[in-house]
């Protein structure tokens, strides 16, 4: 890990608040006391923002990223603190899966549950003017708040803070999926609907005819396999039309760092479906506090009828249930009718963006906000004739073509 000795930045509000920024990784495990305190303090932590994880993250990102932790303090007491981290990323521009180019820009990003401490209208006004401040200093070319919840009073100053041409006018919202754990597996499928159940009892029936004694499902924790899971994984994701997005289970020294980290804090849960000994699905979560947070998750397509992903996502329920210290599984951002299971909590999330006042930001905010609206206009058109679903369909399954034709000519 790379450790700068710079002096942490220091400055007073005019409101009182004392804020200091700490942006190298010596400077933050110099406040780690004062973030894991404030962080405890939380109704419902995130994981992306406890320490270990975020400078995990940091580490990982193939050293285009630096710390950017803010402090703020009253009569020398902590009150509140923001998680960000700030370096060069694509800005992409797209229509619907299809990318269509994207620009290189430096982020200073906020992480998802990156605000700590007691927040009201002038606590959050405070933060903001401050994060901007760094996009008038030229330190960013964008100021990126991840996954904030569209109601929040955060998100609302967010997107009405910044001048006329900085503000992100079309922000995407995506649901939050969370479902409560129940004592035990059999309440789980009662939570479910009669109809679903149906399902559930179909899919099972088939496999078991069809591969008796065949079928296992393996949790792995430990560093020492990671080796063998991140193989079957990225095996496994190689056909999926994620990677044809650059998007799956990739094994690289990014998942490695994270995964290695995740396994020595305890964390990790990695499950693995196999049938006959052949990975067929897989999906990975971090066990943080009493939440289960769903990470990655993919299913080889030659074993889709099998309905294998949702098979082992029920080996997963099952094996929670009997988990005293895990209360929820937490699905994170996306929707689908794949996730609604049982007892679900559902909330909006939206990722809001506040450009530089500079004449290049600024230009690429208004070309981003066009493209926008011509895909919100095409989402319309498409909603109406009624072939979302055919069209996601078949998109899902080009991309999946390709990433298969890719797979085998890097073998």
């Amino acid at each position: 890990m790379k450790k700068h000795k710079n002096k942490i930045s220091k400055t007073t509000t005019s409101d009182g608040w004392d804020v200091s920024i700490a942006t190298t990784f010596e400077e933050v495990e110099n406040i780690r006391s004062i973030w894991e305190q404030m962080q405890s303090n939380e109704p419902y932590p995130s994981i992306d923002a406890d320490i270990d994880r975020y400078l995990s993250v940091v580490d990982a990102i193939d050293g285009n990223f630096q710390p950017y932790i803010m402090t703020f303090s009253h009569n020398n007491k902590p009150e509140m603190m923001v998680i960000a981290r700030v370096g060069k990323s694509p800005l992409y521009f797209r229509l619907g899966y299809k990318s269509l180019f994207y620009y290189q820009l430096k982020f200073l990003t906020v992480v998802n549950g990156g605000i700590l401490g007691k927040l009201t209208a002038e606590t959050c006004s405070n933060i903001i003017l401050k994060l901007m401040e760094a996009l008038h200093r030229g330190e960013a070319d964008v100021l990126q708040f991840l996954s904030l919840k569209t109601d929040s009073l955060m998100c609302k100053l967010v997107r009405k803070m910044p001048i006329f041409l900085c503000r992100d006018y079309l922000p995407k919202t995506k649901p939050h999926l969370r479902i409560a754990i129940p004592e035990n597996f059999e309440q789980f499928l009662r939570d479910c609907s009669k109809n679903r159940r149906k399902h559930i009892n179909r899919y099972i029936r088939r496999i078991e005819q069809q591969y008796p004694g065949r079928v296992k499902n393996v949790t792995y924790t430990n560093e020492r396999d990671l080796d063998e899971v991140i193989r079957a994984a990225s095996k496994t994701s190689s056909n999926t039309y994620q990677r044809g997005m650059n998007q799956g289970f990739v094994n690289d020294s990014r998942i490695r760092k994270l995964l290695t980290v995740a396994a020595r804090k305890h964390w990790l849960r990695f499950d693995i479906l196999y049938i006959d000994d052949e990975p067929c699905a897989f999906r990975w979560a971090l066990n943080y506090k009493n939440i289960c947070f769903g990470g990655q998750t993919g299913y080889a397509p030659k074993w889709k009828d099998f309905n294998v992903g949702t098979l082992l996502f029920l080996k997963v329920m099952e094996s929670l249930s009997n988990d005293p210290n895990i209360c929820f599984y937490d699905f994170g951002i996306g929707g689908g009718k794949h996730k609604e299971w049982g007892n679900y909590h559902r909330w909006h999330e939206t990722s809001c963006l506040i450009f530089a006042p500079r004449l290049y930001p600024i230009f690429l905010n208004m070309l981003r906000t066009c493209i926008r609206a011509l895909e919100l206009a095409l989402e319309y058109f498409i909603r109406k004739t009624g072939i979302k679903s055919w069209i996601k369909r078949c998109w899902r399954q080009r991309l999946a073509d390709r990433a298969s034709k890719n797979y085998e000519k890097n073998r």
